[in-house]
């Protein structure tokens, strides 16, 4: 009740203000995505996910969060054709994990609120931006759960420019993921004013010669803070994208092939991201590969992910007497078909392995999972939505990487898991 007042009061008083200026349409829309479910032990307890590597997952019956994600756009377009939309994301997630959702336990929280101002007489075409916004760059894979690609920020650029050979992308963001309050980000230098934070400046060009090539590069400055006296003050990433025709021009569906590399700020977890590298060091160099794809044959979608890294001088903080962080390497490469059987029921597969080596015989190993899950559909095909899952897991990892999983797993020495649940998520 209260949010449909909100939300019509703010239309009466754009509309109310506009009423002077050139004549204009105005519309309100709500997009969202909500995921909710229980994933169970063989023993009856309460699961969490399994993710060794951190980064993503593979997700088909290995989620036991709640997320809720709300969309309000408020879109204005005068006769002449010029568009501005106001855009806020409102967001709550059990889990307490991505970019600025931790500021509050549990809590609701505010990710985006930005202003977009698209075909102005002097850039047609072209789409101006400012506010706290996801990038529209962001890439990311469904079946493992993971953005690679993902600048994130309150800042501001312009989307679109045509430049005849390519699209142009250039965005400004600052962005620290750490909410433990200003004192964290003193500089160094006591005599500079103001905090430390990640900034990065965000170039793409995209469909270069309309050949399916997208080249970007990130340049980042940060202030030393006076925690971290050796963490890196720059960084710069480089990434490539070829995008296929069809499946890797062997079948319809999409792929694309990514090429990935940061050193200083922009590298180890920062890697294809921002404000994740704060405390890198100058000689933390990353780099990565990336296979995404989607295979269709009539009834079945073929979803598959590949992806390999290798970092230098990794999380140099966690060994602060020899002063530098250790060389490791990731990989991953999963799976996951989807039989559409009828209108309104599927069939969904997903084979995984994940690995990790470190210079820490510790932490190196791998884990293989394995999902049944009969599926309940609305609409058909692998991306049609709502859908409600029913799901069978299985995973088996090797003990060495006992500490990269969550204790209630391996607390009794175990190595491996059978797990159950349901599962219901939509987008709209």
């Amino acid at each position: 009740m209260k949010k449909n007042l909100l939300a019509n009061s703010i239309l009466v008083a754009l509309a109310f203000s506009a009423g002077s200026a050139a004549a204009m349409s105005t519309d309100f829309s709500m997009h969202g995505y909500v995921k909710s479910g229980v994933l169970m032990t063989k023993d009856g307890t309460r699961g969490k996910a399994l993710a060794p590597l951190t980064y993503g997952k593979w997700r088909l019956g290995n989620e036991q969060n709640t997320k809720i994600e709300l969309l309000p756009t408020i879109t204005m377009t005068t006769d002449d054709g010029v568009i501005a939309r106001v855009r806020a994301n409102i967001t709550h997630e059990t889990d307490c994990t991505a970019d600025w959702n931790c500021m509050g336990e549990n809590g609701t929280q505010w990710r985006e609120g930005y202003v977009e101002l698209e075909n102005l007489s002097f850039a047609p075409g072209s789409v101006f931006w400012a506010g706290r916004r996801y990038s529209s760059s962001n890439a990311s894979n469904h079946q493992y759960d993971w953005e690679y690609i993902q600048y994130n920020g309150t800042g501001g650029g312009v989307d679109k420019v045509d430049l005849g050979f390519a699209r142009l992308d250039v965005g400004l963001y600052a962005f620290s993921p750490d909410n433990a309050g200003d004192e964290a980000w003193v500089p160094e230098d006591g005599t500079k004013i103001g905090y430390s934070e990640d900034y990065s400046l965000n170039v793409w060009l995209k469909d270069i010669a309309g050949a399916g090539l997208d080249l970007q590069v990130t340049a980042h400055t940060m202030e030393k803070a006076g925690w971290r006296p050796e963490q890196a003050e720059s960084g710069l990433g480089f990434t490539g994208v070829y995008n296929f025709d069809g499946f890797y021009n062997l079948a319809n569906g999409y792929s694309r092939a990514v090429f990935q590399y940061g050193q200083g700020l922009a590298a180890g977890d920062s890697l294809g991201k921002n404000g994740w590298g704060y405390a890198n060091s100058k000689g933390t160099k990353s780099w990565r590969f990336v296979l995404d794809g989607m295979a269709s044959f009539g009834a079945w979608d073929v979803s598959t992910f590949a992806f390999y890294q290798d970092d230098s001088d990794y999380a140099p903080w966690q060994n602060a007497a020899k002063g530098e962080g250790e060389d490791r390497s990731l990989w991953a490469v999963g799976v996951r078909p989807y039989h559409q059987i009828s209108n309104n029921f599927a069939m969904q597969y997903e084979l995984g392995y994940e690995y990790l080596d470190t210079e820490s015989s510790d932490t190196s190993g791998g884990m293989v999972k394995a999902t049944i899950a009969p599926t309940l559909t609305f609409s058909q095909g692998f991306w049609g939505r709502p859908q409600i899952r029913f799901f069978a897991t299985y995973a088996k990892w090797d003990k060495e990487i006992n500490g990269r999983l969550d204790e209630s797993y391996s607390r009794d020495g175990n190595t491996d898991t059978l797990n159950f649940g349901v599962q219901g998520e939509v987008w709209f």
